[in-house]
């Protein structure tokens, strides 16, 4: 049977939040409706799902092809090795490897193709309902994509208490706590 590993991206792969450094590339590049929404989130006037479809609908209009591959790519050159050392140690050629995150996935997919690997970002589906890969969304987009029935639920790294859930449908789960 093959296994599956999954690997949340902000805080565990990488030891900081992608989606805060988006954010802040965008208001440093004096992007005034990214420090519009900001504003309304910090305030709590709108959710963090709210906050977080909002940018992913200005996409076309903020963050190109070319923008959001580069992004990746910094964040592939962040990438913390304690992490993959383990995803390696319990990887082998019938393991998929899975990064799954609430991140935005326009810039997201970019980082699973470097890695070479299965996943994904929060995302609208059919442009009309936005899929917020967080908590219970997670576990189930996990399940769908991957049923327990067809795969082996080997290895779950995340630093999340929003991951709990996920972590406990593993054999192997970990608590990333950055040191």
């Amino acid at each position: 049977m093959t296994k599956i590993n999954v690997i949340d991206l902000d805080k565990t792969l990488i030891p900081y939040d992608s989606f805060r450094e988006l954010i802040l590339i965008r208001i440093k590049g004096y992007d005034l409706r990214v420090v519009f929404i900001t504003i309304l989130r910090v305030f709590r006037i709108i959710s963090q799902k709210k906050f977080k479809s909002t940018i992913v609908l200005q996409k076309g209009r903020r963050y190109d092809d070319a923008f959001s591959e580069r992004f990746a790519e910094r964040i592939f050159n962040d990438i913390d090795q304690r992490v993959m050392n383990l995803v390696k140690k319990e990887s082998d050629e019938n393991t998929i490897n899975v990064l799954v995150s609430a991140s935005p996935h326009f810039y997201v997919k970019y980082l699973i193709n470097r890695l070479n690997w299965m996943g994904s970002g929060s995302y609208f589906e059919n442009d009309k309902e936005f899929i917020h890969l967080y908590g219970q969304s997670k576990v189930t987009w996990v399940q769908k994509k991957f049923p327990k029935e067809k795969y082996e639920y080997n290895l779950a790294i995340s630093d999340s208490d929003s991951d709990n859930e996920l972590l406990k449908l593993f054999k192997k789960e970990i608590k990333w706590i950055l040191h």
